[in-house]
């Protein structure tokens, strides 16, 4: 059975990668028969034959799983989907849902205040409104004006010195 697989190449710490078609019983390293492409991981650059990796495919060659992501992350090609299962941690899965839970609840609160906010003002248009209505309702009177207040001439206010 051929494999399409990743034949790691270059020295130490710069690697480098050849996607290679070899015999599932041989290793990728040594024993493959053809170099189908170039993978850069440092530069995200792929040296690609899509069409060649196609046809070894359709002639029962199996990609390997990460050879199958790669060509889906270049190519957003729904072929290569297939040889792939897309898989989450457990725990990513949990703090994803327990983030959407907290903005669901965020968002929630958030539409109470409005709402709270709303009815509120609005209370408050019509309590002005009804004051409104009242104080046009009632008739307006004229306070009575004040009577004036006679004054006592300066000379009665005082008093004559006791003798």
């Amino acid at each position: 059975m051929l494999k399409i697989r990743l034949a790691r190449g270059w020295r130490k710490g710069l690697p480098f990668y050849r996607i290679v078609l070899t015999e599932h019983t041989k290793p990728a390293q040594s024993g493959y028969k053809l170099v189908l492409w170039r993978f850069n991981p440092i530069a995200h650059t792929m040296d690609v034959n899509l069409d060649e990796v196609k046809t070894w495919i359709w002639k029962w060659a199996q990609p390997s799983e990460r050879v199958a992501k790669l060509l889906y992350a270049d190519t957003k090609d729904e072929f290569f989907k297939k040889y792939f299962q897309e898989r989450t941690s457990t725990k990513a899965l949990e703090i994803h849902n327990k983030r959407i839970e907290e903005e669901k609840a965020a968002a929630a609160e958030k539409a109470e205040a409005e709402r709270a906010a709303k009815q509120a003002e609005e209370e408050a248009r019509q309590a002005e409104e009804a004051a409104q209505n009242a104080q046009e309702a009632a008739p307006v009177e004229e306070a009575p004006a004040e009577a004036p207040v006679e004054e006592t001439p300066a000379e009665e206010a005082q008093e004559t010195p006791a003798e």
